[in-house]
């Protein structure tokens, strides 16, 4: 009963937090310098955008943040029309993210691509740590899924229909057949399996400084695969690009500072936020100071050590 207590009233000064600085938030994360004027975006209309992404949240179930939507938004006003590429979602539950973007890529002139099995989570793939421990905890295949029908009813009400393509199926069958460049994209697959799909299908496809959003940003060891030098030498020969907001999630004014909170009860601090990569940066450790050929920093060389100091 206590602990009932506990999380009734953590849920009320929640939501009494999140309304408060609804505006706040709206105001913030639409101010941008980088905007491409070609948008006609001006920070009014930014503004207003960002209260229908929050208006949206309200009707339309999501398992990510209307500020997430908001961030991805943004970065998509900032690129130029003439970078070509569309924006891919993978994983849309009921299309909470979906029918912001969707509004988004309607004033952008992009198309909206939504890969999803519209059957749920799928069944566990042996080595996959993430769907292991899922299953553990009671999430069955099946477990988040949302309708196709009852995904594109929402974004006709709520998004741009005109500006979404839907493409039903397992990502092992679907991904390997997309064509095109890739502007943006948001992946929300849960497990390693799934991610891997999708970055071996589609990374290959996303353009030179284009974005690739996550919304598993708190699960460091899943996170660690935009780190692993291993896993990009092996599959793109190149270094690993490193993801920004792994941890804790990039800023979307919102109190967080831990993300083992994610799973403690009765907090105020809870995670809303998204962590993304940028194809064509970098992440790559070179420093092994027992690697260094002799005199190669200068230190060994008295001369040059005056020279440094």
């Amino acid at each position: 009963m206590q602990l009932k207590n506990q999380l009734t009233v953590s849920k009320f000064f929640q939501i009494v937090l999140d309304t408060l600085f609804t505006p706040v938030a709206i105001v913030l994360l639409t101010h941008s310098a980088k905007v491409c004027p070609e948008y006609g975006m001006h920070w009014g209309k930014r503004m207003l955008m960002g209260g229908r992404f929050w208006y949206n949240s309200l009707w339309v179930t999501t398992g990510t943040n209307w500020r997430a939507h908001l961030v991805m938004a943004m970065k998509l006003l900032e690129t130029p029309r003439k970078k070509e590429g569309s924006v891919v979602e993978c994983g849309c539950w009921k299309g909470g993210a979906t029918v912001n973007l969707s509004r988004v890529c309607a004033i952008t002139g992009r198309k909206l691509i939504v890969y999803d099995s519209f059957e749920g989570l799928p069944p566990p793939v042996d080595g996959d740590f993430v769907a292991e421990r899922a299953f553990r905890k009671g999430f069955m295949p099946g477990a988040f899924a949302g309708q196709l029908e009852e995904v594109r009813e929402n974004v006709r009400k709520y998004g741009s229909i005109n500006s979404t393509e839907f493409v039903k199926g397992w990502y092992e069958d679907t991904l390997p057949h997309h064509e095109g460049p890739i502007a943006m994209m948001f992946l929300d697959v849960d497990f390693c399996a799934s991610l891997h799909d999708c970055l071996i299908n589609l990374w290959p496809h996303v353009v030179k400084g284009g974005f690739v959003f996550l919304d598993e940003y708190l699960n460091l060891p899943y996170c660690a695969v935009f780190f692993s030098e291993k896993y990009w030498d092996k599959y793109f020969a190149s270094p690993p690009p490193g993801l920004a907001g792994t941890g804790t999630g990039i800023q979307v004014g919102m109190h967080f500072t831990d993300h083992r909170l994610r799973f403690q009860h009765g907090k105020l601090q809870q995670p809303h936020s998204v962590a993304y990569a940028i194809k064509g940066s970098e992440a790559l450790w070179e420093f092994y100071p027992d690697e260094q050929p002799p005199n190669s920093t200068g230190h060994d060389n008295p001369e040059a050590a005056t020279t440094q100091s």
